[in-house]
C-alpha cells in the first residue's frame, strides 16, 4: 500500500459518512482505574441462558504455545486464561480481584506477599491444588528452559509454605507489579503432574473452568466445559469453538452466514458488520497498540537521533484514518488517554509528520543518503497493510525498510526469542499493570527487548515505580519513565487500535477486560 493511497483513503473516509459512522461509538478506557469498557449485552437472566449451549468464536490466529511459562506471545492469555486459573484474576475495570488466591496481603514493608489459597480446587488431571502447587509453578516458571516469564518472576526469592492455604512469597526488593504480573501469565497455575508432558503445548492441564478437547493448531480449539470448576457462578457454555481464521473477510463472512456467534474484525469492516441483522459490535480501546519495534542493538538503531528520526517521518494519522477506518488514534506512548500511566505532556502529535525533521536528524546522525534495515510484518492484513505504508513512509526521508512477512502465531518466537530482523511491526498484547508494559519492553532483562538496550534513567525509573506501593508516587515514576521512552525515541509507537468484536443475536454478558480479551466466565447464549 503506497503513502498516496493511504492518504486517498483518509481523504475519502473523512469526506464521507463511513467516518462519522465510524467515530460514534468508541468506549473509551477508564479513568484511573485502569480498565476499559469493552461494552456488553443487555442483562439476562441465568434462567434464560442455556448451559448445555456452544459458542462458536473467530479469532486471526492461535497461541504461541499452551504452555503458559514459555508462551512468547502475550496475547496468548486470551487462549490460555479458559483452561487456566491465574494466582489472580481482574475485573473489566482492570482491578485484582480473587483468582486462585482468595485474599492477600503486603507484609514486611512490601517485601512479603501471602497468599490466602482456594481451598478444594483440583487440576484437570485430577492432581490437588494447593500451596505446594504455588510454590512448584513459581519456581518451574522461573527456571523452566525457554520460560518467556522469568523475569516477571526475578523478585521473588523463596515461596514458602506453611500450610497448604498459605503461600508466602519473599521477595529480594518490593515489587508493586506483582499482583498484575500474578494475573497474566506468570500467575497461571498449570498441573504440577503435566510439568514434564511433552505434549503440554498441545493439552494444557490447569484448573480453568474449560478444559482443551481437541487443538488442531492453525485451525481449531474445542474447549469444555470442566463440571468440577471451583466457581459456580460464573455462567459458561458446554463448548467453546474457537476457529483460526487469519483473514479478517473470511471471519467476516463466517459472521455473515452464521458460521461463528463471535469474531474479531478491523475497523474497516464496522460498517458492514454494523449493517447484519442482529449482531451487535462492540468497540473500546484497550491497552493494545501498533507499534514499529526497534531491536536497539541493531542497525543503525542504536542512535536515539535515528530512531526520532523514524518517527518523524511516520504519518500516524494517515495509518489511523486510512487502515483503521478511524477505529484507532494516534500514539507516540504506550498507553491511552484517560488511563492513569498516560502522560499528557506527550500527545499523539509530539511527533507529528515531518519528513523534513527526519532527513535533518538522519543527516545530524551521519546518514544524509540513509540506511536500510529488515522489518519484519507480522503476517495478517492489517500488519501487512501497515508495514507496507511504513514502508513508503520511510522511503520518502531516504530509509529502505526491507519486508519480511512472518507466520502472526511464530512473531514473537522469531523476534523476542530468535532475534531475527532489526525491526517488527505487530501490536503490543496489553499487560494488566503498566510496569510490566515498561519492564518487558525497555528494561535490561525485559523480555520483549531483544537487543536489552536502554538507559540509565529508565532503568532507575522503573525501579522507583516498583519500589512504591503509594499508587501517586508511583503514577509520577511511571509518568517520568514514559517520557524518558518517548524523548528516547525507544520504538516507533503508531496508534491505539480498538478492539472490534461482533457478537451474534444469541450471545450474552459479552465484555472485554482491559487487556483486551473477552472475559469468557461472563459469556453465554441465550435459549
Amino acid at each position: 500500500m503506497s503513502v498516496r493511497h493511504v492518504r486517498h483513503v483518509l481523504t475519502a473516509v473523512l469526506s464521507g459518512l463511513l467516518a462519522t459512522t465510524l467515530v460514534a461509538a468508541c468506549s473509551p478506557i477508564a479513568p484511573a482505574g485502569g480498565g476499559a469498557s469493552g461494552g456488553s449485552s443487555e442483562t439476562v437472566a441465568n434462567a434464560d441462558l442455556d448451559p448445555e449451549g456452544t459458542i462458536r468464536y473467530a479469532d486471526a490466529v492461535g497461541p504461541s504455545r499452551f504452555d503458559p511459562h514459555r508462551s512468547t506471545n502475550g496475547q496468548d492469555i486470551r487462549f490460555l486464561a479458559p483452561v487456566y486459573d491465574r494466582l489472580i484474576h481482574l475485573n473489566a475495570a482492570g482491578d485484582p480481584i480473587p483468582g486462585l488466591a482468595t485474599a492477600w496481603e503486603w507484609q514486611d514493608e512490601g517485601l512479603t506477599l501471602k497468599l490466602d489459597i482456594r481451598e478444594g480446587v483440583r487440576f484437570h488431571d485430577g492432581t490437588p491444588f494447593d500451596a505446594s502447587a504455588v510454590k512448584a509453578n513459581i519456581e518451574r516458571a522461573k527456571t523452566v528452559e525457554g520460560s518467556s516469564v522469568k523475569s516477571d518472576l526475578a523478585s521473588i526469592e523463596t515461596v514458602e509454605v506453611p500450610d497448604p492455604e498459605t503461600a508466602v512469597l519473599r521477595l529480594s526488593q518490593r515489587n508493586s507489579a506483582l499482583l498484575g504480573l500474578l494475573s497474566h501469565r506468570a500467575g497461571c497455575m498449570v498441573s504440577p503432574a503435566a510439568f514434564t508432558n511433552p505434549d503440554l503445548d498441545l493439552k494444557p492441564v490447569g484448573t480453568g473452568m474449560y478444559k482443551v478437547a481437541d487443538y488442531r493448531p492453525g485451525d481449531v480449539i474445542s474447549y469444555v466445559r470442566n463440571d468440577d470448576y471451583w466457581d459456580s457462578g460464573v455462567v459458561g457454555v458446554r463448548n467453546l469453538e474457537l476457529r483460526i481464521l487469519p483473514d479478517e473477510v473470511t471471519r467476516m463472512n463466517a459472521m455473515r452466514t452464521g458460521e461463528v456467534d463471535v469474531a474479531l474484525l478491523s475497523g474497516r469492516l464496522v460498517p458492514e458488520a454494523s449493517g447484519l441483522p442482529g449482531v451487535t459490535v462492540h468497540r473500546a480501546t484497550t491497552l493494545t497498540y501498533l507499534v514499529l519495534y526497534l531491536n536497539r542493538a541493531r542497525a543503525e538503531f542504536g542512535n536515539p537521533k535515528v530512531r526520532q528520526a523514524l518517527n518523524y517521518a511516520v504519518d500516524r494519522n494517515a495509518i489511523a484514518q486510512g487502515i483503521y477506518f478511524g477505529a484507532a488514534q494516534p500514539t507516540v506512548q504506550p498507553f491511552p488517554p484517560n488511563y492513569y500511566a498516560y502522560n499528557p505532556a506527550f500527545p499523539g502529535d509530539f511527533y507529528k509528520h515531518d519528513p523534513a525533521k527526519a532527513k535533518q536528524l538522519l543527516a545530524e546522525a551521519g546518514l544524509p543518503d540513509g540506511f536500510e534495515f529488515e522489518m519484519l510484518v507480522t503476517a495478517l492484513s492489517t500488519y501487512t497493510q501497515a508495514g507496507e505504508a511504513l514502508q513508503n513512509m520511510l522511503a520518502e526521508v531516504g530509509i529502505k525498510a526491507n519486508i519480511r512477512n512472518v507466520e502472526a502465531a511464530q512473531t514473537a518466537d522469531v523476534y523476542y526469542t530468535q532475534q531475527q530482523g532489526d525491526a517488527l511491526v505487530s501490536q503490543w498484547g496489553g499487560r494488566p499493570d503498566p510496569s510490566m508494559t515498561i519492564g518487558l519492553q525497555f528494561t535490561s532483562t525485559g523480555f520483549s527487548n531483544p537487543g536489552r538496550q536502554t538507559t540509565p534513567r529508565l532503568e532507575e525509573l522503573q525501579k522507583q515505580a516498583l519500589d512504591s506501593l503509594d499508587p501517586a508516587v508511583r503514577a509520577d515514576k511511571i509518568h517520568d519513565a514514559v517520557g524518558e521512552l518517548v524523548e528516547q525515541a525507544f520504538q516507533v509507537p503508531i496508534v491505539m487500535d480498538e478492539s472490534v468484536i461482533a457478537t451474534g443475536e444469541k450471545i450474552a454478558g459479552f465484555e472485554t477486560l482491559v487487556t483486551g480479551q473477552i472475559n469468557f466466565q461472563k459469556l453465554g447464549v441465550r435459549k
